[in-house]
């Protein structure tokens, strides 16, 4: 039928209608497919001939030496004799070639020394030659290297336009050579035309036509330029943009005008007077102009399906497991450690018993030197010195009590500098004349430290002189100052300044029999020193009351400290600190445990950093770059286990610190001879949970990462990643625009608010109101400053952030939904499941006995 059509339409081509064109063009085409696949078979047979051939030959070869050498072995002695003496044929000819080069040189000697004797010796240079003044040419050693840097040759590689033909040629070139004298060359050898062409690097990037080429290579790049077919453009407009281009005004705008609007009037005026060119209207426009005109609809609403499957491959359930278990193994370490509610029941019932105002008013109220000694008189000493108080029925309290007071120096007017530098003010001759002299004014130190600390206490040391050691006080001496280091106290974070264990004790011991001697005692000094003003707002900056108990109910020691921070100006700001804790752990029945617990972890870890490597491996391979595998390395989820690597060998070296310890026996009696300020020890324990719980955090969110073999997961993973990485790359301006409101809550309410008192406090306070606890603002009325920046921040918080935040995460999970594709794709089969879980080689012995379940490969053509 086809060959038919053909005769027909060679006979008589206008002769056939539509419908048996369209066969005819079928037909052709169905038999030129047939062809090629027919020269394709033809040409795979022709390559396997070859190859069958080469085969054959190389065979033959062997076959060939092996023959020669069996016949040299079998032949008789007198033959290889002979062979020898004859020789073979290679060695007749290397003798002949010998003679042949003796002979030349001989010949070569007789003419040198015939045109010595008829023209004279020449003279020679150090390389042998003769030298020629105005033939050769010298150059200098560092020419020389250059030139042997040079490229002289280039290979250029023609790529045939929709085929995979391709021609090479070799250029030579000169230094001043450009990239369009080489293309209009080969252009012009090739027979094409040059415009269309380009040249391209190996590296597939545009060669100048300007640029030399011998400039266009690296120092060890191979000299090899690809001449390619150029990319055409698009030449065409749209009726649009058209319109877009025409004039607005003048002569050539009322050519492009049709005759109905110049009848009608012509065109519109614009603004000022100029006219508005025709345009298209809004509703002719098409759909995808109309979203060209939002940012970021048009991508999204032409976004595919990725089938994003990719991240499935390293998810395995071992590595699931691993965090699985190395998050329990961290809570069951932490509930070891400090057990839930214990140290809730510890601490409260210690600080109720001092702050809950039984004995005397509220701890948070006391504001005076005078409520400080009521609290002293009354609270302290009914709980800790007396035999039958809610503290000593359910506690054993260890060692002595200190009462540590930091005191500065006498106020005095030397200390007061002005803006001159003269007196309070400064005051000038003009203000001593009117009689106003402040310079008799004493000024007060307002921070306690080393230099401004008070020394000596003459009226304290003769009252103590006499009782140091007597009726349960300890053998230290209250006038003396003395150093942190000496006291044994820790640091304490104040209401303004971090107070150190530095300045005067007194120190009560705490198991003296009889009891009531020391309560007395206590209360006796208490009397004196109040006397004295031994607690003033002018010299006292910081009170400071510590002691030592342990719950024998709870196997738990509790430290409490009870502050005063006294300022400048005559305000008391109280402050306690009571924090569990436990000196030795491996005599409270928790050794065995922990080891167990600490060894399995560390056996995680490197299973752990054993599966990183693997994942490395796994990038190089599928990228095919070994820069991939150290690029792998610098990713969030290698630093995210490097992490937690890091903290739970800090975690373990805190352990072992204590495992290591004194017994609590022996730190129980150390407390006997004198007072120890367990401060140091209390906060270090407190570090090494909260180093747990943050190992918790981070083995909790490598577990979350592995669960995106759920596409639900996957997709809120996706989502928020996508939308922190957005909000990170403007939270510059978002950081200074809040560092703003921070300065001006500090510059509004910093004069009566105590939560705008400091820069930290404030900081604290507006992260509190951007999340919503207006409690902290602490609004009166007629502050309208104050709640107006108050207002400013809760807009900015709520208004602003929130809703950018909420913006980017909606817009990044539609993407992430669209780019996922169905969820039939992660319906798992048995080969899925045989991945996920098994693991090598138990996977792939798996796999051999069940063949059919592997899936087949689409043909990628």
């Amino acid at each position: 039928m086809a060959t038919k059509l053909h005769k027909e339409f060679l006979s008589d081509p206008a002769g056939l209608d539509l419908p048996a064109l369209r066969q005819l063009l079928r037909s052709i085409q169905a038999e030129r497919q047939h062809r090629a696949e027919k020269v394709e078979v033809l040409e795979d047979r022709l390559q396997a001939s070859n190859h069958e051939l080469a085969f054959r030959q190389h065979e033959a070869d062997v076959s060939r030496a092996d023959l020669y050498r069996l016949q040299r072995a079998d032949r008789p002695s007198w033959m290889t004799k002979v062979t020898d003496l004859l020789g073979s044929e290679e060695s007749r000819v290397e003798a002949y070639e010998k003679q042949t080069a003796e002979a030349r040189n001989s010949l070569e000697h007789f003419l040198r020394l015939e045109l010595t004797q008829v023209f004279g010796r020449r003279t020679r240079d150090e390389r042998g030659f003769v030298p020629h003044d105005d033939e050769m040419i010298q150059k200098s050693e560092a020419e020389i290297l250059r030139e042997g840097t040079l490229r002289d040759t280039v290979l250029v590689t023609y790529v045939a336009p929709y085929s995979e033909q391709k021609r090479h040629i070799s250029y030579r070139v000169a230094e001043d050579t450009t990239v369009k004298t080489l293309k209009e060359d080969v252009c012009t050898y090739w027979g094409l035309n040059e415009v269309e062409f380009v040249l391209k690097l190996a590296n597939n990037s545009k060669a100048h036509d300007s640029l030399k080429v011998m400039e266009a290579f690296r120092a060890h790049e191979e000299s090899h330029l690809m001449l390619v077919y150029k990319t055409p453009k698009n030449i065409s407009i749209m009726s649009s943009e058209h319109g877009d281009i025409l004039p607005r005004s003048g002569r050539k705008r009322l050519k492009t005008l049709t005759p109905g609007a110049i009848s009608a009037g012509g065109p519109s005026p614009g603004p000022r007077g100029a006219d508005v060119p025709l345009r298209r209207s809004e509703a002719n426009k098409s759909l995808a102009e109309e979203m060209l005109l939002l940012p970021g609809l048009f991508k999204f609403m032409t976004q595919r399906d990725r089938n994003a499957k990719k991240h499935l491959e390293r998810l395995k359930l071992r590595r699931l497991c691993a965090y699985l278990t190395m998050a329990l193994l961290t809570a069951f370490t932490i509930g070891l450690i400090r057990p839930p509610g214990v140290g809730y029941e510890c601490v409260t019932g210690i600080s109720e018993a001092f702050t809950g105002g039984v004995h005397s008013g509220p701890f948070d109220a006391i504001g005076s030197p005078e409520e400080i000694y009521s609290w002293l008189e009354d609270t302290v000493s009914a709980q800790v010195f007396t035999e039958d108080s809610m503290l000593r029925e359910y506690n054993y309290l260890v060692g002595y009590l200190q009462v540590l007071t930091q005191r500065v120096a006498e106020p005095s007017s030397s200390t007061c500098y002005g803006p001159e530098g003269v007196g309070i003010f400064g005051l000038s001759a003009a203000a001593s004349r009117e009689g106003l002299n402040f310079s008799s004014l004493p000024c007060v130190h307002s921070s306690f430290h080393y230099d401004t600390a008070e020394t000596s206490q003459p009226q304290i040391q003769q009252y103590f002189e006499d009782k140091v050691g007597k009726d349960g006080r300890s053998m230290s001496k209250p006038w003396e100052h003395q150093p942190g280091v000496t006291s044994g106290a820790g640091s304490a974070s104040g209401a303004f300044d971090a107070n150190d264990g530095a300045g005067q004790s007194l120190e009560y011991q705490l198991q003296y029999v009889p009891l009531s001697t020391v309560r007395n005692a206590f209360l006796e000094d208490l009397r004196f020193l109040r006397s004295v003003g031994w607690l003033s707002s002018s010299q006292t900056r910081a009170l400071h009351v510590s002691f030592v108990a342990y719950n024998a109910n709870y196997l738990t020691w509790i430290w409490s400290r009870y502050s005063f921070d006294l300022s400048a100006f005559g305000t008391v700001h109280p402050l306690q600190h009571v924090v569990p804790f436990r000196p030795h752990l491996a005599e409270y029945g928790l050794d065995g445990e922990l080891v167990v617990s600490d060894w399995a972890r560390s056996c995680l870890l490197l299973f752990i950093f054993f599966e990183v490597y693997r994942d490395a491996r796994h990038a190089q391979k599928d990228q095919g770059d070994a820069w991939k595998r150290w690029k792998h390395f610098r990713g969030l989820q290698v630093l995210m286990d490097l992490s937690l690597t890091v903290i739970f060998l800090v975690s373990l070296g805190y352990r072992i610190s204590y495992y290591t310890s004194e017994p609590s026996v022996s730190y129980a009696v150390s407390h006997v001879y004198n007072f120890r300020d367990a401060g140091q020890v209390a906060e270090s324990y407190g570090v090494q949970v909260c180093l747990e719980a943050v190992l918790l955090a981070l083995c909790l969110y490598r577990f979350v990462y592995f669960l995106r073999v759920s596409r639900h997961v996957f997709l809120i993973w996706r989502s928020v990643a996508r939308s922190a990485y957005r909000l990170a790359r403007i939270s510059l301006v978002l950081l200074l625009l809040w560092l703003g409101f921070v300065v001006l809550s500090l510059s509004v309410g910093s004069r009566f608010h105590n939560c705008n008192r400091t820069l930290g406090f404030t900081m604290s306070c507006s992260l509190l109101m951007m999340s919503g606890d207006v409690r902290v603002a602490q609004l009166e009325p007629g502050e309208s400053f104050r709640v107006v920046s108050v207002l400013l921040l809760f807009c900015f918080g709520k208004l602003v952030l929130a809703n950018v935040w909420l913006a980017m995460l909606m817009q990044e999970y539609h993407t992430a939904r669209v780019e996922a594709g169905s969820s039939s794709a992660y319906k798992w089969r048995e080969y899925d499941w045989v991945r996920w879980i098994l693991f090598w080689p138990f996977d792939r012995l798996y796999l051999k006995l069940r063949p059919s379940i592997t899936p087949v490969k689409p043909f990628e053509g």
